[in-house]
This record gives structure tokens, sequence and C-alpha cells, in this order.
């Protein structure tokens, strides 16, 4: 499956650039200069600079049938992202695309454009991010072969809570609140998504986040509209080993009783890791258990730059 780039944040944006993968958004460390993960349905391999940016991921079906991405840079902000699509072992113009990213130099703050043009040289559609005197995203604006569509964000802030509002055309499809909550006497950061269809809720997602940033929790809700409210459906908690790396996932399944959620069952995954032993390491195998199944990783690594002799130096 190929990566979509998306906007990391759109609620808490600070600059106009578009999100850069890295190493780190791969559980790899190092100087990797290269990642081949071998799957079931058969391969994706990730290409990045020395710097730890992706340049590169492709997804192989077989050998005829596979998706190619490429990101080029300036300066460190990503310019460019091309989609290829190959099918029996033909290139296909019409469902490969080219991602451009430009921003407005003459405004202070200036928007950022990406516009999607189709290698057949169709225009399929150009997007505008428009952003507030505190560098926050707060209009999106798609023009596209149906009409134009704008979606406005609105920021709230009560009681050390922050909540964006998503309007598409005036009519609300998401809101995002961010909150902090104490856990065993450390601070970890609550991200609560709703969706709404129609201005009607959907369904919800609940995300906590330790103090090093990882994911230790995530609940799931759907809206009962009989009751007007969110009920909960399963729960996700996750542990981690000595190496930062998830090391047991348990979740829990609800159903309702009395109008109140009970617990339906609980399944439990461990993830077992073995690494290349370098330093750092990183994983080639893991397995998970008790299902047994498992992911290989073949990665290759940048060689060390020669450091010049300073009797090697131009004398001055």
């Amino acid at each position: 499956m190929l990566i979509t780039l998306t906007f990391a944040g759109l609620s808490q944006w600070a600059s106009a650039q578009p999100e850069v993968f890295n190493r780190d958004d791969f559980e790899l460390r190092g100087p990797v200069r290269s990642c081949t993960v071998l799957t079931d349905y058969g391969e994706e391999r990730f290409e990045f600079d020395r710097e730890g940016k992706l340049l590169k991921s492709l997804t192989r079906y077989s050998d005829t049938d596979y998706e190619i991405t490429h990101y080029r840079y300036r300066d460190s902000i990503l310019t460019e992202r091309r989609d290829e699509v190959y099918r029996d072992g033909n290139f296909d113009k019409s469902t490969s695309f080219a991602h451009f990213y430009q921003i407005d130099t003459l405004k202070a703050r200036g928007d950022l454009i990406e516009k999607i043009i189709s290698y057949d040289q169709k225009f399929a559609e150009q997007i505008t991010y428009k952003y507030d005197t505190l560098g926050r995203i707060d209009r999106i604006v798609r023009v596209h072969d149906e009409g134009i569509d704008e979606t406005q964000i609105l920021f709230k802030g009560y009681k050390g809570e922050a909540t964006s509002e998503y309007l598409l055309n005036g009519q609300l499809i998401k809101t995002i609140r961010t909150s902090q909550k104490e856990v065993s006497g450390a601070s970890h950061q609550v991200e609560l998504r709703k969706d709404y269809f129609q201005g009607i809720p959907q369904k919800a997602i609940e995300e906590i986040r330790d103090t090093s940033d990882r994911i230790v929790e995530v609940s799931n809700f759907t809206f009962e509209p009989s009751k007007e409210e969110f009920q909960l459906l399963s729960q996700h908690k996750y542990a981690y080993n000595e190496a930062d790396l998830m090391s047991r996932e348990t979740t829990t399944y609800y159903k309702m009783d009395s109008g109140k959620p009970k617990v339906n069952r609980v399944s439990e995954r461990e993830f077992i890791y073995q690494t290349d032993g370098r330093t750092p390491a990183n994983w080639i195998k893991k397995i998970v258990t008790p299902q047994n199944t498992y992911t290989t990783r073949k990665i290759d690594y940048y060689q060390p730059l020669e450091e010049q002799r300073a009797d090697s130096l131009p004398k001055q």
C-alpha cells in the first residue's frame, strides 16, 4: 500500500510545509539507506537520503504489478511527490499523479498550494491551505472537476482543552479535542476525534500518548442515535520494551448491557523482535504470538563518509 501524504496536525500546524516522512516513521534507526519489508501480498521498499528523509517507496504485488512514489525536496522542504502505477508491466498514465507544492511568497504568511495533475496531463485538483495569524491552517480550498469545496477550521479553548471544528461548505464534518491527563504522575496527551455526516455524529476515536509521544491507548466509539450518545466499542492498550518497540497489545471488546458498556471479550498479542546486532539496532524479524505470524525486513545502510586528513586539505 502506498504511503498517503497527509498534513501533520492540521489543527496545530505551525509551519507552511507538507509533512515529510523520515526513518523514524518506519521504526528505523541509524544511517539506513533502504528497508525492504516482505508482506503476504508482495513487498514494500523504502529508500532514504543520508539525513533520513524518505526519497522513494515501492509497493510490489507481482513482477508486473507495482506502485512507486518519488519524493523531491528543496532545502529539506517537499516540493514534489510523484505516484506511478504499473499494471501488467505497463505504466498507467491515467492513474498516476504528480503533486506539486509551492508557497505563496507574496504574503507574510504564505498560503501552501498543492496542484495534482495526472501523467496524461489532466488536471485533477488544486488544494490551497490558508493560515491564520498564529500560523495554523484555518481554511482549505479544494478546486476540482465538480466545483469548489471549502473547509473552515475554527479553534476554541476552554480550561486547558483545545478544540478544532472542521466545517465543509458550512457543515460540521469533524472535531478534534486535545487535553492533558495525569497518569502515574506523568502528563499524557489525549486527542479525541469525532466524525460527522450531514452534521450528525457517526464515530469517535480517542488516542492517549505518553511523555515519549508513544500511543498507549486507543478507544473506538460509535454513535447511538436513539440515545444520542457515543458508545464504547473497543479499547486497545499498548506496552513497549526497553528499545521503545511495541511489545504487547491488549484489546478489550465491549457490548452494551442496561445502557452501560460491559466487557464482551479480551484478546492479547505479544511482539517478539530479532535485531541485526548493530548499534543502534534495527529489527529484522517481528513475531506475533499467539498467532505465530511474522514479518521480516532487509535493511541496507549508508557507509560512513570518509574524513579528509588534515595534510590532504589545500593550503591557504
